[in-house]
C-alpha cells in the first residue's frame, strides 16, 4: 500500500497488474504466502479497494476477478444514486 500511495496505480509490474480493463491487481508476498487485492481508481486517483485474497494457484481465480466486478459495479451504482439524490433529481 505505500508503494502505491507513493507512486500511484500506474506503478506497474511487479508490484501492480492490469487484469481487466479497469480493475487491477496489487501483488504482495509475505513469507511463503501471496496476496492479492484487486482494486481499481477513480477519476480523481482515489482507489477503492474491492477484494484481497490468498493466492494458490498461477492465474488469478475467475470467481475473484468476477467477484470484484461486481463490487465495483455496486459501488459506481451507488455513488450514481448519490449524486442523483444531492443534484434534488430524486
Amino acid at each position: 500500500m505505500d508503494l502505491l500511495e507513493e507512486f500511484g496505480p500506474g506503478i506497474g509490474m511487479p508490484h501492480v497488474e492490469n487484469i481487466t480493463e479497469n480493475i487491477r491487481c496489487l501483488r504482495t508476498k509475505q513469507g511463503s504466502n501471496i496476496f492479492r487485492v484487486l482494486f481499481f481508481t477513480l477519476v480523481d486517483q482515489r482507489l477503492i479497494l474491492l477484494s484481497g485474497f490468498t493466492k494458490k494457484t498461477p492465474k488469478t481465480p475467475p470467481a475473484e476477478i468476477e467477484r470484484a466486478i461486481g463490487y465495483r459495479n455496486d459501488f459506481l451504482e451507488q455513488q450514481k444514486r448519490k449524486k442523483k439524490g444531492s443534484d434534488g433529481n430524486e
